[in-house]
């Protein structure tokens, strides 16, 4: 998608990426709104007792951390296509204009340039997260992974 913006191929399926990327973005967003809900409102299972406090707090801050950049992303890609504007998404639905964000192209060319640095970093963290999570389950099988799967007396993993 941006390699073919970079190259300034304007074509249909261009837009078409593009569209889908705002549409999944936006869709990201409100999800994220809603699992933030329910996890500020539900009760958590306790880490087992051999887990440190080092890991407890590193586990912690990196879920803090994929639920900032979970939010920042796609309000960085939100407010740069309000500022550009391009809200057009799939079947020429627009996105509602972010509030307080007015239409300047240098500007939405930075928010981009954010946006896209950010979605790295939630990429590499999602990615640190999985590993650490398959970690636990394959290699140390401490019961982390199994804290945080839905649990059945059906069902064992691994």
């Amino acid at each position: 998608m941006t390699a073919r913006s970079s190259a300034n191929l304007w074509d249909s399926l261009t837009n078409l990426l593009y569209a889908w990327h705002k549409l999944i973005g936006f869709t990201i967003l409100l999800l994220t709104l809603v699992r933030f809900s329910i996890k500020v409102t539900t009760r958590r299972p306790p880490y087992s007792q051999s887990i440190s406090l080092v890991k407890i707090r590193l586990a912690t801050t990196l879920h803090y951390l994929l639920y900032v950049l979970l939010l920042l992303v796609p309000l960085f890609g939100w407010a740069g296509v309000t500022a550009y504007p391009a809200l057009i998404t799939v079947g020429d639905m627009n996105l509602p204009a972010m509030p307080f964000i007015t239409k300047d192209e240098v500007f939405a060319k930075q928010l981009f340039q954010i946006h896209g640095y950010l979605a790295f970093l939630l990429g590499g963290l999602i990615l640190l997260h999985t590993m650490a999570g398959l970690w636990h389950l394959l290699i140390n099988k401490d019961g982390v992974f199994q804290r945080i799967w839905p649990s059945s007396s059906t069902s064992k993993i691994f």
